[in-house]
């Protein structure tokens, strides 16, 4: 029984755990870790993982449940992680620019039975005292315990809404769960990362007509919004497969309520408190049909209910758990005129309270899901809706297929 610290001086967000979790697994150990706190002014979305349990966590922690298939626990304390390592052996990543509390590294220092100090180099993770290779990283940014093979087939050419940093470096699971859905089609894919802070209405059709499909991310920043819905609007408008998460629903439903209400009233009340339309309202204070009180914040795994007839329920089945992190709601008293523009609401939470994903009738395929499908997604596993996204995406750029 012992400790094990995996000692990674990285700048990475997306990084935290990564190594010590591929530790853990190769091992077959158990996997801790402690409070993170990182610079969300420059990362912000560092702490946007879901804990099944409910919460927030390092957006690195993900790689753990990748690779063991099971959920990351809540943030320990010193003391529990000391406890823990009585009974069993543990592993806990140690990150320098990233602990919360100071003088942690140095306490667990003080009772570890090993330390592995990480050296990056390319794509490979190499223990500093013995050259042993413990992990690799592949072009999509994924951490495996192998090192991935090269797809030769046709690129199909995929337009990721974000900054290239921010889904390397801040928070990479949207971008794996991609890779996951083209290996299960045994497709290439090239991506192009698309910052909507840099996006113009005027040169919509030059930037996106190239892409055979659009992904639009969830995330916290709200200076992302204006450029994620034109990007959805031009996908509606031309028929351009596209798939929202969280967020990236959001504003493929606002870029719907456009053309039902106009494009200068209507958009998320998070964005724009002063909007004439508020497309997303809080949650908090809100009422059920029986009159209970919504969820101020809604996170963990939480059910969902497909509506049947859906393109979604064919995806994904009956009532199934999602991922959730999310304040607010698809305005209820939107819905109606939103349906006339041909939004279908595809999926209900909370007891029918919430709208959980929407699609469009007669598009090639526009769904947005309200949790996060990208956390449940696997190498070997991917998530269905990515996958199903990826092949509208590859009978856009070979119609013949």
């Amino acid at each position: 029984m012992g400790l094990i610290l995996v000692q990674h001086d990285t700048d990475s967000p997306a990084l935290y755990g990564a190594v010590a979790a591929a530790v853990a697994v190769s091992r077959n150990c158990g996997f801790m870790h402690i409070a993170a706190h990182f610079d969300t002014a420059c990362h912000a979305d560092a702490e946007q993982h879901v804990v099944a349990t409910g919460g927030l966590a390092a957006s690195g922690l993900c790689w753990f449940e990748r690779l063991s298939g099971k959920p990351v626990s809540p943030p320990a304390t010193v003391g529990e992680v000391l406890d823990a390592a009585r009974l069993a052996d543990v592993v806990v990543p140690v990150h320098p620019a990233f602990m919360a509390q100071p003088d942690a590294a140095r306490m667990l220092a003080e009772s570890a039975n090993e330390v592995i100090n990480v050296v990056e180099r390319e794509d490979h993770f190499i223990d500093g005292e013995t050259d042993v290779v413990l992990a690799w990283r592949d072009r999509f940014g994924r951490v495996d315990l192998k090192q991935a093979e090269a797809a030769h087939a046709a690129a199909v050419k995929i337009a990721l809404v974000g900054a290239e940093s921010d889904h390397f470096g801040v928070y990479p699971a949207a971008l794996a769960s991609l890779a996951d859905a083209a290996d299960s089609l045994s497709a290439a894919v090239d991506i192009d990362f698309i910052d909507p802070v840099d996006f113009r209405d005027a040169d919509a059709g030059k930037t996106l007509q190239p892409y055979a499909g659009i992904l639009l991310p969830g995330g916290s920043d709200m200076k992302n919004v204006a450029g994620q819905t034109a990007v959805a609007a031009f996908a509606l408008d031309n028929a351009v497969p596209i798939v929202g998460l969280c967020l990236g629903m959001q504003t493929m439903a606002t870029a719907v309520a456009w053309k039902a209400f106009g494009r200068e009233n209507a958009n998320l009340a998070e964005a724009d408190p002063d909007a004439d339309i508020k497309t997303f309202r809080a949650m908090a204070g809100e009422k059920t049909a029986d009159g209970g009180l919504l969820p101020e914040h809604r996170t963990g795994d939480q059910m969902t209910q497909p509506m049947p007839g859906t393109r979604l329920a064919a995806l994904i089945g009956a009532d199934t758990s999602i991922r959730c992190n999310h304040r607010f709601r698809l305005n209820p008293e939107l819905v109606e005129a939103m349906q006339m523009r041909g939004l279908r609401v595809a999926a209900r939470g909370v007891d029918g309270a919430v709208v959980d994903a929407i699609e469009v009738i007669d598009h090639p395929f526009y769904i947005g899901m309200q949790g996060h499908p990208e956390l449940s997604s696997r190498t070997g596993a991917p998530h269905p809706l990515i996958v199903a996204f990826l092949q509208a995406a590859l009978i856009r750029q070979s119609p013949a297929v």
